[in-house]
Order: C-alpha cells, then sequence, then structure tokens
C-alpha cells in the first residue's frame, strides 16, 4: 500500500505539470455497457474466464457475470489489507492469487476457498510483483533468494528450484513441458545483467541458459510458434528486445536501444507491443524492425491489451485506444472518476477498472 501511495502521489504530481492530449475530433464516447462499484482496485488485472470476469475491489475478490455484470460470488478477506499480488492464475476449475501472507486459491464456479498456502509455515514467499504463471494443474511462483517453486492443484509443494544466487527470480512462462525464468543481476554502478534459465517442467533440470550484458530480464517471456520474446529493463547503458528459438535459446534477432525498458509487453498478429511505462514500441514479430512509437506524458504501470487490431491503454487518467498497424491514436476516453489502474478484455467487450468502479465497454471495432 505504500508504494501505491508514494507512486500515486507522483502521478498526480507529474499530470499536474504535463500538457493533456486533446483527443482527435472525429472520436465519440465509448459505448458504456455496465458498470459495478467496489472498493479499491486491488494490484491484480481483472480476467476473463468463459461467462466470467473475476476483479478484486477492497477486501474482496468478485465473480462477475461478462455480460451484465451481475455479480455471481464474492470472497472477503481476513486482513485488512487489499490483494496485493499482480496477478489472478487460471487453472482448470481453480483461480489462485497471491497476497501478503498466503497463497490462496478458489473454486471458480462459486468461490469456495479450496486450499490456501502458508509463506511463514512452509517458509516460502512469492513475490507480489513477480509473473508466475499455471500449467499442467500445477502453478508456478518466483520467490526471493533466487528460487521458484511449485505448488499441485491441492496447494502442496511439488519441487523447490534454487537457481543461481547472483541472479533473481523475476517471472516465469511455461511451453512444451519447459519453464522460462526471467531473471536480473546487479553488478556494480550502472552495470545490470540479465539471463533466461529453462529448466525442464518436471524434473527441475536446467536446459539451457541464455545471458544478455544490457541489463535484467524484466518482463516474462512469451512464446508464440516456438519462437520466445524477452526484453530487458535496468541500468545499463543500452536495452534490449529479443527474439529466440523457444528450443534452442539460439538467438533469431535483437532490437536494442537506450529507450526500449520493457515493463511489459503484448503479442499481435504482427507486431510485438512493448510497455517501456512512457510508450509503446510497435516491433515487428519477423525481424525486430521498428513499426511505430506511441508516447503519452506521465508514468503508467497499466498494462496493455490487444483486440481485433487495436490497443487499449492508459496513463491512468485516460483510456487511449491506438490503431494497432499505425500507432494512431483513435480515440482517448477520460476516467469517468478516479485513477484508471487495470485494462481487460473479452471477444466483445473492454473492461476498464477505476479506483473505485469496473466498467464495461463496448470496443472500438464494434462501434456503430
Amino acid at each position: 500500500m505504500k508504494f501505491r501511495c508514494f507512486f500515486l502521489s507522483l502521478l498526480v504530481w507529474i499530470s499536474c505539470i504535463q500538457p493533456s492530449y486533446s483527443p482527435p475530433e472525429e472520436a465519440k464516447e465509448l459505448l458504456k455497457l455496465w458498470e459495478v462499484p467496489h472498493g479499491t482496485a486491488g494490484g491484480a488485472s481483472p480476467v476473463v474466464h468463459e461467462d466470467k470476469i473475476i476483479m478484486s475491489g477492497g477486501l474482496f475478490v468478485y465473480a462477475l457475470e461478462k455480460d451484465t455484470g451481475k455479480e455471481i460470488w464474492e470472497y472477503q478477506f481476513e486482513d485488512d489489507n487489499i490483494l496485493q499480488g499482480r496477478l489472478f492464475l487460471i487453472n482448470g476449475n481453480q483461480i489462485a492469487a497471491a497476497h501478503i501472507d498466503k497463497i490462496r486459491a478458489w473454486d471458480i464456479s462459486n468461490g469456495s476457498l479450496e486450499w490456501d498456502f502458508d509463506y511463514e509455515t512452509n517458509e516460502l514467499e512469492p513475490r507480489l510483483t513477480g509473473k508466475h504463471v499455471s500449467f499442467q494443474n500445477k502453478y508456478a511462483f518466483t520467490s526471493e533468494n533466487s528460487k521458484l517453486f511449485i505448488l499441485n492443484k491441492s496447494g502442496s509443494i511439488e519441487n523447490i528450484n534454487q537457481l543461481d544466487k547472483d541472479y533473481g527470480v523475476q517471472g516465469l512462462s511455461y511451453n512444451a513441458d519447459k519453464i522460462y525464468v526471467s531473471q536480473g543481476s546487479n553488478v556494480h554502478g550502472l552495470l545490470t545483467l540479465g539471463r533466461i534459465t529453462v529448466i525442464d517442467a518436471q524434473t527441475g533440470d536446467s536446459l539451457w541458459v541464455y545471458d544478455t550484458e544490457r541489463s535484467g530480464v524484466s518482463a516474462s517471456t512469451q512464446i508464440s510458434n516456438e519462437v520466445l520474446y524477452a526484453g530487458t529493463t535496468g541500468n545499463s547503458p543500452e536495452n534490449t528486445f529479443i527474439a529466440l528459438n523457444a528450443e534452442t535459446g539460439v538467438l533469431i534477432w535483437e532490437h536494442t536501444n537506450t529507450e526500449i525498458l520493457t515493463q511489459d509487453f503484448i503479442i499481435g498478429p504482427n507486431y510485438l507491443y512493448i510497455n517501456t511505462g512512457v510508450s509503446l514500441f510497435a516491433l515487428e514479430k519477423t525481424n525486430g524492425d521498428l513499426a511505430w512509437t506511441f508516447t503519452w506524458t506521465s508514468s503508467t504501470i497499466v498494462k496493455p491489451v490487444y483486440l481485433e487490431g487495436y490497443i487499449y491503454h492508459s496513463d491512468h487518467n485516460n483510456l487511449f485506444v491506438i490503431d494497432a498497424e499505425t500507432g494512431e491514436l483513435v480515440h482517448e476516453e477520460p476516467s469517468p472518476g478516479g485513477f484508471l489502474w487495470h485494462v481487460a478484455a473479452s471477444s466483445d467487450k473492454v473492461f476498464v477498472q477505476t479506483s473505485n468502479q469496473l466498467i464495461a465497454y463496448q470496443p472500438w471495432h464494434l462501434r456503430d
């Protein structure tokens, strides 16, 4: 909570001294389909699963009907903290999230608590800002002290991997029975190093390692069509975004410049969209060439989403609708009240979570 309060104060100060965007003249308001009030937004972005959207607000986790916003179930945390972990993990009939004291998993159909994993009892604690992953009836969590640990769907420990202690574990992804570990190491002064370690998901054995001297690998790797994508962020003079053969780790292409600090990224049909916190870089998937850059005027921790040819993103004050092919701002929707923290999407809705409500909008491609 202290970090959020500090970050919120910083954003308010920045927004006061920076000029605001002027939306295109032809833009119109997005059609609001429904809205649901809630307590303070939690750290995890809402997730869509079949006919539901799951979100956190105040001391609650909620499941709502995706089409109407009607509440299906709610779960109340027994402490006085909103959800601190940054991810909801869906695994078959379960949804799990890390909180300040425990990982909890609920039956996704009715919200009943199926198990919890106590950090103090197990002497393992996931990184609340880490990027965890679910796979094959299991969950893998980044942890402090260069560890990752795997739980089964009963909340029991399946495996603990101790990696090189010089490299922290920041993000995980899964593909073809392999876990891809994003790592970083602070060496000295302005130099940070990055590493991707690939391990066998069943045995924990290391399969291969890719090292970079251009900062730590911050965003979880993502795999598409057997190509692994990853980006770096840190204090090194240059940062990089890479594409590797997901099976062998052989470099396919690399895009390097001083501004491409990868907070997170998403994959579209033709481009990779890399969020640096103050800009979006669109890189061609085939060769890493820069297609376009879109910038705004204040730092943001919102993760963008792609839907049917458009990117939906925010500077915490406005929702941007960006043409995914050209980078053109085609619409700017002001927040209806409160800071805008999260964006999510289904096939026919864009969901925006502000400080105190979840709103479902008609997406730009379905406008009249």
